[in-house]
Order: structure tokens, then sequence, then C-alpha cells
């Protein structure tokens, strides 16, 4: 229990374990031993309705980050294997991959989870256009998702608000749709 004092019009709280009175000074003192020495119970003031309403938009807020940043949505399959890769890695690869073509080189090796793919480099940058375009979907639909619960007005609509909707399907980047890419 937290216990409280007004001293001086401010609300002093009791933070030890020791309680000091006129004549002793009591360890671990007893709910009626507080009582007795003018302390009182603290009782939380129940939220206002525009904090109740700000605390389920923040929640709801933060459950939306999370399903952003979880392999719900950051995952994609690339020759069978899972795996994310995100912006600046995308980036260096496609700096990688456009250095290879511009040496004329037809095809790239890259490393991901310690297992190696090998394709042409027009295929890579065909899945670098497309997990381009996802991860930019999947941002539009988050982004969606956060501007519907900022402008929600009560909170059991907040708190049913199916953050999960809408997001585009997961790439599964077959060795069949690269090679394909690759004849484009």
């Amino acid at each position: 229990m937290l216990y409280y004092k007004e001293i001086d019009g401010k609300a002093v709280f009791f933070t030890g374990n020791v309680l000091y009175t006129d004549d002793a000074s009591i360890l671990n003192p007893t709910n009626e031993q507080m009582l007795a020495a003018g302390w009182l119970v603290y009782v939380e003031p129940e939220p206002t309705a525009e904090e109740l309403l700000a605390m389920a938009r923040t929640s709801k807020m933060a459950e939306i980050d999370g399903y952003d940043q979880s392999e719900n949505v950051n995952l994609f399959y690339l020759a069978g294997q899972p795996m994310w890769l995100d912006a600046q890695t995308r980036q260096t690869l496609r700096i990688s991959i456009e250095s290879y073509a511009a040496l004329g080189r037809e095809t790239a090796t890259k490393w991901f989870g310690g297992q190696q793919f090998t394709f042409p480099t027009s295929a890579w940058l065909q899945m670098l256009n497309a997990l381009e375009v996802y991860a930019a979907e999947a941002l539009n639909v988050t982004e969606a998702h956060k501007a519907a619960v900022a402008a929600m007005d009560n909170v059991a609509d907040i708190e049913e608000y199916d953050i999960t909707a809408g997001y585009p399907e997961r790439l599964n980047l077959t060795t069949e749709w690269l090679r394909a890419q690759a004849q484009q």
C-alpha cells in the first residue's frame, strides 16, 4: 500500500520502511500504525475519458509498430529460404549488384543466413525491385493504420481495431521466378 500526508498543500509519500512517531520508531509498520500516525492510504485517481483514450491510442500505436517490425510483415522467401533485408541492406545490395552489372558480369553470388545464392544480375535487380515495392506497400498499410487509430475517438473501437489487415502478401521468390526475371 502507498501512504501519503498533505504537508504545505503538497502530497508527501511514505517511501521508507521505518515509521517515526513522537515516542517510537516502528520498523515495517502495519496499516493500523500508519493510519494512527496520520498517514492516509493513497488511492490512484481514476483516469479521465481523455486519458483513457490517449492510453488506448498509445497502446494500439505500439502494437502497430510491433507488428510492423515483426516477421508477420518483415519476411519474404528467396528460393524457399525465409529472410528479411532491411532498407540499408537492400540499398547496399543494390549498389553491389549494379556494380557487377556495370562491369559486365552476368551473375552475382551473395550469402544470406549461411546460404549461397547465385543468380543473374538482372534477376537480383528484379528481386530487389519486388522487395522494395513490397516494403513500401507494407509501410503504407502501417501508416494508414496509425492514421486510422489517431482519428478514432472511442476506446472500444481502438481496442478492437485490426492492425493486421491489409498488408500485402509476402513475397515468395522462387528459383523459377528469378530465372524468368533474368529472361526479361
